[in-house]
């Protein structure tokens, strides 16, 4: 099979299972609102979220094989990271997501759309995006987060989180353990697994999860995912989609790239 089709086959692989779990979450709100009468609104997103949202079961939280471990690295070679932000630092507009590494929204997002946004609009230099990790969902969350941190440190968030939505698993399973994260890491192309598992356990990792609660706290952010665009130096606005698919992402840079019809 070409790298091509490989890729091709990834991704294929990585939407089925993002749809499913998507899919899951939406049966499972119908019933919870037709056994309890719950009328969900927009201020409660995240405590439903929290309180009812599943991922399903994904192999490798399971112990089986990584889901599009060579897909996912193919999609950031070549890209500069720095921290938290991934593309280049001249690039006209900017995109802050602010997002719960437990979140099956985010992990839809990050499957569905990401890739469209990485190589249309990061890869060529238009678009820099940058990742707030807010760790709310369960002690998973923050387990994860602490390691993200770490690859932070080493110029890899982009890869260990895509890598880890791609696997995602039913929220506050249980399944965050210490042998996943590890698993992940290992598949990350030229990063420190010794290094990133000693730094998620320093009191810098839990200060970058704090500072990102901090960011969030100021711009108002309350839900997962959550959006900032606008002109790369100039104030960002909050941007809600109407879908996690490309399209409205896609209007969204267009407009603030002024290239809009």
């Amino acid at each position: 099979m070409s790298s091509r089709e490989g890729r091709k086959a990834a991704t294929r692989e990585a939407r089925i299972a993002a749809e499913a779990r998507v899919r899951a979450e939406r049966a499972r709100r119908r019933r919870l609102r037709a056994l309890a009468g719950i009328v969900l609104t927009a201020a409660a997103v995240v405590a439903v979220a929290v309180a009812i949202s599943s991922g399903g079961s994904a192999n490798a939280a399971s112990g089986g094989r990584l889901v599009g471990a060579a897909f996912s690295s193919n999609l950031f070679a070549g890209i500069p990271q720095h921290g938290t932000v991934l593309g280049r630092s001249n690039a006209p507009v900017k995109m802050v997501e602010f997002a719960d590494l437990q979140c099956p929204y985010c992990d839809a997002y990050s499957v569905q759309t990401l890739p469209t946004l990485v190589n249309e609009y990061v890869r060529p230099g238009k678009l820099q995006l940058q990742f707030e990790n807010l760790s709310f969902i369960g002690p998973g969350s923050v387990a994860a987060g602490r390691v993200a941190a770490a690859a932070a440190r080493q110029d890899k968030l982009w890869n260990f989180v895509d890598l880890l939505y791609l696997n995602q698993g039913r929220e506050n399973t249980g399944y965050v353990t210490p042998a996943y994260l590890r698993r992940l890491l290992r598949a990350i192309p030229q990063l420190n697994v010794a290094a990133a598992i000693s730094g998620s356990q320093t009191p810098s990792a839990d200060a970058a999860l704090s500072q990102a609660n901090e960011v969030a706290s100021q711009d108002g952010i309350n839900a997962t995912p959550s959006f900032l665009i606008g002109k790369t130096g100039g104030p960002l606005h909050q941007f809600q989609p109407t879908s996690l698919d490309p399209a409205p992402f896609q209007a969204a840079i267009s407009r603030s790239l002024g290239t809009a019809p």
